[in-house]
């Protein structure tokens, strides 16, 4: 996809009409906002990278590391070490950057550094003059952004530094924006920079990590592609849940079948069906559970009947043996327990004292 270019601060000659909301672009933005640094290669797995860079820059940057978006851009070898060039931009400036975009009607691809729109060739030094400052491109991908002053400084130490003095071109105003000892021999021009026109390099895309815009080619031609899958998808899933269905109705069927024989062999003796099978299981749980009853109910009558005939006794409980015809305990110190009577309705009560010991027996009445 070919994307439209200019700088950020020329948006407002794009007259976007209706039709052209949201047309995706790539823009310069200043370069004063940006930082680049080269630094070593860590020593970690490239996966890394991300996490360990900021830190490595900690020392080089006035703002807290987490407030910065780090952006990993071309590598170097320099005397047998791996060298990175990582460019810095504040994440609060990328977002007012993409708020600046979108209220134009912009759909921002990339933000790149603006003085990489100026020409780049081994050897030379490019500046040009923006809005009061000036622009240096030094490699092809370093370059810095300042004012007139500072701008001459630095660039007078890059040519000290250099065995062999790169060459300069300069695109100025006025002549007289050029130190006299460099103006002779720079190469000086009053052209404007092209924006529009000046080729964007991708690797340097501050639009990175968390930045990154969402991928993906919206013209009608790939949103039809896609759709055409899409529906093809949903035919193939649809026809699959079909197939899946049958086959699972079979298997329930197969169960029921199975199931209609064994409970049918098992409980009633013959096959049964489903209703028979629901209706049948119904009435043995409702039998179990009333000979549970049977069973508990007498003995929880006695049990509750003890309890009452115990209660605030200051006895100790030597034994208590619990059986379908009833419950015997043997006491200690049961002297209030023998001055008391219960009543439990089914049951007979006997008592019998042997020295400190008491047994006291509820036995369940026969019918």
């Amino acid at each position: 996809m070919t994307l439209s270019v200019d700088h950020i601060h020329h948006l407002d000659r794009h007259l976007l009409g209706a039709s052209d909301v949201n047309r995706p672009m790539a823009l310069w933005v200043p370069s004063e906002r940006i930082t680049v640094h080269v630094i070593e290669a860590p020593a970690a797995p490239q996966r890394k990278w991300p996490e360990l860079i900021p830190w490595l820059l900690e020392d080089r940057i006035l703002q807290p590391v987490e407030e910065m978006h780090f952006v990993i851009g071309a590598s170097s070898v320099l005397e047998d070490k791996k060298q990175l060039t990582v460019s810095v931009v504040s994440k609060q400036d990328l977002r007012e950057w993409l708020r600046i975009a979108d209220n134009a009607g912009v759909d921002c691809r990339a933000m790149v550094a603006d003085y990489l729109a100026l020409p780049f060739e081994p050897g030379r030094i490019s500046m040009a003059w923006r809005e009061g400052q000036f622009l240096v491109r030094t490699a092809s991908d370093s370059g810095f952004a300042a004012e007139a002053d500072l701008a001459w400084l630095l660039v007078h130490r890059h040519l000290d530094a250099a065995d062999i003095a790169p060459r300069l071109s300069v695109s100025v105003p006025d002549e007289s924006l050029i130190p006299d000892d460099l103006r002779a021999d720079a190469d000086i021009n009053n052209a404007d920079i092209d924006w529009q026109f000046a080729p964007i390099p991708e690797s340097a895309n501050l639009l990175a990590g968390d930045f990154k815009p969402l991928s993906g080619d919206l013209s009608p031609r790939a949103w039809l592609s896609s759709a055409a899958l899409l529906m093809l998808a949903l035919v193939l899933g649809f026809g699959y849940l079909q197939l899946s269905n049958g086959h699972l109705e079979e298997r329930i069927a197969s169960l029921e079948s199975v199931a209609e024989t064994s409970f049918g062999n098992v409980f009633l003796g013959s096959r049964a069906k489903p209703e028979a099978i629901r209706s049948s299981g119904e009435q043995l749980l409702a039998d179990l559970f009333k000979q549970r009853e049977s069973v508990e109910a007498p003995l929880m009558r006695a049990l509750t009947g003890l309890d009452a005939l115990m209660s605030n006794c200051d006895c100790e409980l030597q034994t208590l043996v619990a059986d379908s015809a009833g419950v015997s305990l043997t006491l200690k110190n049961a002297a209030k327990v023998k001055a008391r009577t219960v009543n439990v309705p089914g049951f007979t009560i006997e008592r019998q004292d042997v020295d400190e010991l008491t047994s006291i027996t509820l036995r369940k009445v026969a019918k």
